[in-house]
């Protein structure tokens, strides 16, 4: 009958939530159910509790369920009939059977870890059948990268099959193009795997294997009746109602999976999409990540400052109480804030230790001015303003200091250095601590950018040119060039663009034609 054709049985002992799939979702359940098996009842379940899920109908006995409960996967609902029940009679839903089960039964191996062979990705076990058949990356249907392996045993079935000219499939060339399983691409027929994506082709079968078997009749189905389409059917009778419940939530779940398979297939033929889906997918959570971890950060910083500030009362009240009788205490307590890396001789002044905000800029200056004397400028004269201002950031931790504040400083450190550390800001807009270059280019004669800013660092030691970069330098050369205290010679080995020179190869020269009196030019003119 329909019920031993379309069921399988299940272990109604385990709970039924260890039972789903994991794209799989329970829409309702019901007790007090019986079943219907074709017009007649099922001896074996007429005491149970019905659960109807995205995927399957489940029935679970109440007297045995471990032997007598079944599930029947809604792939096979054709069509659906509920009967409101009259009198004596208790209301129905009617659920009409259709399909072959005879490939269900070949998915065994599905919840298996699998790799398809087109893209790579890893499929991981527990999807119902129809979503374990396809890649969730590509959409490549399972089956299709299997093919090839089960084609060559596939010609074998025509061994028990009646001989007649039209019920083998037709026949190609040899000469045809053999398509792939899984990209679809069309290979020559001498090839055994995809020019494409390297899947095993499907073989050929030999004329050997093609030769018809002698005249035999199949077997016949061992009850006429289960091939009727009237007893192609289950019923579920409520006996103590629930019945509108399950059979919206059945609807539900039957127009859930029309959708589903509506997808399917749009992925088969469209496996671009899938790819999209979950790289976009991919970057959505990596973003979430980010987010998160940066409110983390955040967190952190906070909890931080919380705990140098409670540092910094405590080494206060250490302090303060210094001259009592309990020393050991205090320098236990001090070192024990050393070794957590509490320790704050030098705290980084934050805005909330004043309520002026003049008095903050201050303060500010007279930090980075002992940065810049003590460690950034202890070896060179000009920094770039962008290594003062990440060498500052990383002396305060957590403490960070913003770019519109760290630029209303500057303007303060002349007040707190000795000597007076001083900004220049060059025609392209960059800003460094500088002194002039052009007793440099007079001394050491024609010498290109990249020359001048080895042999500075080099051969002027200690000046207030040296441990310069080599960009930085080239800003220095042309603002000396601008003022006429360097001559440009780009005639040599550099290239010409528009009139003036480009690149390192370009040589300077001392403007020795600076303080001449030319003829017909008074010194009045110059």
């Amino acid at each position: 009958m329909s019920l031993k054709r379309f069921s399988q049985s299940i272990d109604g002992t385990i709970p039924i939530q260890a039972l789903l799939y994991d794209d799989e979702e329970l829409l309702g359940s019901q007790d007090n159910v019986g079943i219907y098996d074709g017009q007649q009842k099922s001896p074996r379940h007429q005491s149970g509790t019905a659960y109807i899920t995205s995927h399957r109908l489940f029935y679970v006995d109440g007297p045995k369920p471990d032997s007598c409960s079944f599930s029947i996967d809604l792939s096979h609902v054709s069509r659906t009939d509920y009967y409101a029940g009259l009198f004596t009679s208790s209301p129905k839903v009617t659920l009409y059977l259709a399909g072959d089960v005879s490939s269900e039964s070949n998915d065994e191996h599905a919840p298996s870890i699998w790799e398809c062979q087109v893209c790579g990705n890893h499929n991981s076990p527990g999807f119902s059948p129809s979503a374990a058949r396809i890649c969730g990356l590509c959409g490549v249907p399972r089956d299709a990268a299997d093919d090839s392996t089960e084609g060559s045993s596939a010609p074998h079935l025509s061994s028990s099959l009646p001989a007649s000219g039209f019920a083998g499939p037709v026949q190609r060339s040899s000469k045809d193009p053999v398509p792939c399983p899984a990209c679809t691409f069309l290979n020559h027929p001498s090839l055994r795997t995809c020019e494409l994506c390297e899947t095993d082709l499907p073989r050929r079968p030999s004329r050997r294997e093609l030769q018809s078997a002698p005249v035999s009749r199949p077997h016949s189905p061992d009850n006429d009746e289960e091939g009727d389409p009237a007893n192609m059917l289950i019923k579920v009778s409520f006996r103590k109602g629930g019945d509108k419940a399950i059979y919206g939530a059945l609807k539900t779940s039957l127009n859930g999976k029309s959708t589903a398979e509506a997808e399917t297939g749009a992925l088969e033929f469209v496996s671009e999409t899938g790819i999209l889906r979950t790289v976009e997918n991919s970057v959505q959570e990596r973003e979430t990540s980010m987010h998160d971890a940066l409110q983390d950060l955040e967190a952190l910083m906070v909890k931080a400052k919380d705990m140098v500030n409670l540092a910094a009362e405590l080494n206060d009240k250490l302090t303060a109480a210094s001259s009592t009788n309990v020393p050991e205490e205090a320098t236990f307590i001090r070192s024990s804030l050393t070794q957590l890396g509490l320790h704050i001789d030098n705290a980084p002044v934050t805005q909330d230790m004043t309520k002026d905000e003049r008095r903050w800029h201050e303060e500010l200056a007279r930090e980075l001015a002992k940065v810049l004397q003590a460690g950034l400028m202890r070896d060179k004269g000009i920094v770039a303003l962008d290594e003062v201002w990440g060498g500052w950031n990383r002396a305060r931790g957590v403490a960070l200091i913003p770019p519109a504040t760290f630029l209303q400083v500057i303007p303060l450190l002349p007040q707190y250095t000795t000597p007076q550390v001083s900004t220049r800001k060059f025609v392209s807009g960059a800003s460094a601590f500088s002194a002039r270059l052009a007793g440099f280019l007079v001394m050491h004669g024609s010498r290109t950018t990249l020359e001048i800013a080895l042999e500075m660092e080099l051969d002027m030691e200690g000046s207030n040119e040296a441990g310069m970069s080599v960009s930085l330098c080239k800003e220095m050369v042309e603002d000396c060039e601008r003022e006429g205290g360097v001559c440009r010679d780009d005639v040599g080995q550099c290239a010409i663009v528009g009139g003036g020179g480009v690149g390192v190869e370009v040589r300077w020269w001392p403007n020795l034609f600076v303080g001449y009196v030319w003829d017909g030019q008074s010194e009045e003119d110059d």
